[in-house]
């Protein structure tokens, strides 16, 4: 196993304080010592630092910067204590028990891989519909693209401090999915990356509808296609770009315009609307199955609206990161 010795734990923070304990409590038990967790504090003015404090882990301050510079900085201050594995976890993440020692045992396997990421597990925290949907989608994805990456995840990933400092960190630039843009980084140097499924962590983020929608578009479908624009081939083909994903976003666009056309010819309209939605279960029956195993068949019933509008926000953010230039 890597020298456990080595591991420093990084969190950026920012408006944190309903999530922290748990995120630290865990962090803790999975035998992280306080002096070993660092919490940088992105401008938060809801008592973030305090609790952090009371538990013990070193804290940093400053103003809001961002989650990429929080990392940067809390990065520099482990290395600068001796670290040279560096593990990120989102504030609102609670590691499994086994974390750290995942983390051990996948970098000690060879000084060939640089960085491990895990998944979300089985039990998202927030109980509602779109909650369980969004959450167990984003553990669908990453378990079905197990082994070598070509990206990387902040929820919870670690990576050596070599590779870390080669790849320059994170960009602050990069307004979001600044984790996605350094795996890449990573992967054109020629480090190896590994998603291990092992490493869990039970996210506490709980989903409306409307904050699905404001996500999958703003924060996840338009930086990640500028992404795609900019990086072109060198962008990973699996996780949001796998074959399945890009069915799904043309089946949703059939299904768009086959609704439309109905009004002016309703039996081919709707015709091609079934045809469309029934393609779209079929390249989603994993995830539809895995619903139904790890929580419900209602789930998984209402998840084929929901992946209608999910990919539909992925659609429509690419479109508009061809067709506009800007910030990524």
């Amino acid at each position: 196993m890597a020298d456990l010795s080595s591991l420093k734990l990084v969190v950026p923070a920012h408006q944190a304080a309903p999530h922290l304990p748990r995120c630290l409590s865990a962090a803790r038990a999975a035998g992280f010592a306080p002096s070993d967790i660092i919490v940088v504090d992105d401008g938060s003015t809801d008592g973030t630092c305090e609790i952090a404090r009371r538990f013990g882990a070193r804290v940093m301050t400053g103003p809001r910067r961002g989650a990429a510079a929080a990392r940067n900085d809390g990065a520099r201050d482990a290395i600068s204590r001796g670290a040279d594995i560096l593990v990120f976890v989102d504030a609102d993440v609670v590691v499994d028990m086994r974390a750290r020692d995942v983390i051990a045992e996948v970098l000690a396997q060879g000084t060939a891989i640089a960085a491990v990421f895990g998944a979300y597990d089985a039990r998202p925290a927030a109980r509602g519909a779109v909650s369980r949907f969004r959450n167990l989608l984003h553990r669908h994805v990453h378990l079905e693209n197990a082994g070598p990456a070509g990206t990387f995840w902040t929820g919870l990933g670690a990576v050596r401090r070599g590779a870390f400092e080669a790849a320059g960190g994170f960009d602050p630039g990069q307004r979001m999915m600044e984790d996605v843009q350094f795996g890449m980084a990573l992967a054109r140097a020629g480090y190896v990356i590994a998603l291990d499924p092992q490493l869990q962590g039970q996210h506490l983020k709980a989903w409306t509808l409307s904050g699905m929608i404001r996500c999958d578009l703003f924060d996840r479908a338009i930086p990640w296609s500028r992404l795609l624009v900019s990086e072109g081939a060198a962008l990973p083909s699996g996780l949001n770009t796998s074959t399945s994903a890009r069915l799904s976003v043309l089946c949703v666009a059939t299904l768009v315009i086959a609704l439309a056309a109905s009004l002016a010819a309703p039996l081919a309209g709707g015709l091609i609307a079934v045809m469309a939605a029934l393609v779209l279960i079929a390249a989603n029956r994993s995830f539809l199955a895995r619903l139904r195993r790890e929580d419900s068949l209602g789930l998984a019933i209402l998840a084929v609206p929901l992946l209608m509008v999910h990919y539909a926000c992925g659609g429509a953010g690419y479109a508009w990161a061809r067709m506009t230039p800007g910030p990524r």
